[in-house]
Parts: C-alpha cells; sequence; structure tokens
C-alpha cells in the first residue's frame, strides 16, 4: 500500500476542485493515490473571497473543513509574516513575489508537506514551493524553472 502523500493546497487547486475548470482533470489525476490535504487560514481566506465570487460553493468548502476532509495548518497570520520577513527581504527583489504566496509556501514548510499543489503558474509560488524543497504538482512548467533559476544565490 503506497504511503499517504502529504500536500499543500493553494486556493486555486481548491477552486478547480469545487467548480470545473480546466484544471479538474488533474485533481482527478492527483486523486489516483492516498492523500492528506492541508490548508492555511490565509487560503481559506483566499477562497472566501474567489468563491462568493463565482457561486456559493464555499459552504462546501466549509463543510469539507468539518468533516476533516481537509486539515487546516492552525499557524496564525502573523506568525507566518514574521517568519516570512528576512525570505521577502531576500527573495523580492529576484522575483515578483506575491505576499500571500510566500505564506502559504511557508505554512505548508512548517507543517512538513511533502506537496504543493498549485495550478497558479504566474505568481512564482509553485517555483518557491520547489525551492524551499517541496514536490510540486502539477509539475513544474518551464516558467517555473525560469523563476527557480532567479532564487538559487
Amino acid at each position: 500500500m503506497p504511503a499517504t502523500r502529504i500536500a499543500f493546497a493553494d486556493s486555486n487547486w481548491l477552486f478547480s476542485l469545487y467548480y470545473e475548470t480546466r484544471d479538474s482533470h488533474r485533481i482527478r489525476d492527483w486523486a489516483g493515490e492516498p492523500s492528506t490535504i492541508i490548508l492555511s487560514g490565509p487560503v481559506l481566506a483566499e477562497c472566501r473571497c474567489a468563491f462568493w465570487r463565482a457561486g456559493n460553493r464555499i459552504e462546501a468548502l466549509e463543510t469539507d473543513m468539518r468533516a476533516k476532509r481537509f486539515i487546516e495548518a492552525g499557524y496564525g497570520f502573523e506568525s507566518l509574516v514574521e517568519e516570512a520577513r528576512p525570505h521577502w527581504k531576500r527573495l523580492s527583489p529576484r522575483f515578483n513575489l506575491g505576499t500571500l504566496d510566500m505564506l502559504h509556501v511557508l505554512a505548508a514548510r512548517r507543517f512538513g508537506c511533502t506537496w504543493f499543489l498549485s495550478f497558479d503558474t504566474q505568481s512564482g509560488c509553485r517555483a518557491l514551493a520547489a525551492a524551499f524543497g517541496l514536490k510540486v504538482f502539477p509539475a513544474l512548467t518551464t516558467g517555473d524553472r525560469e523563476i527557480l533559476s532567479k532564487l538559487k544565490p
């Protein structure tokens, strides 16, 4: 029996889970093996905004949270911001680093996730996750690899 994957889901991953998008089929590909999905407060905040814009599926996500389909990382926003400060100072000049993207990656790393689930190929979060030692699904794109090369010292 394969080991359970511990993965952190970005808000766009969750959006494609609850709404049919061009990436929804990839979630079905991921679901082939056992996994535990971790979420953070910042991801849930993004979902609350995006889900209401698209329809009323936030209640389904919140129901799934109560049913323990997902695990909330439990790290406060301020503690993640404090941990991010040195990384922002070092990495922000190298590429257009998203504020919440850094918090997502740090929450994933702090929780002990081995995977980072995201379809966001524009923000650099996938490259950042790879730079911090997380496996990324779907696989890094050429653009992700270009950003990753900017992150190396």
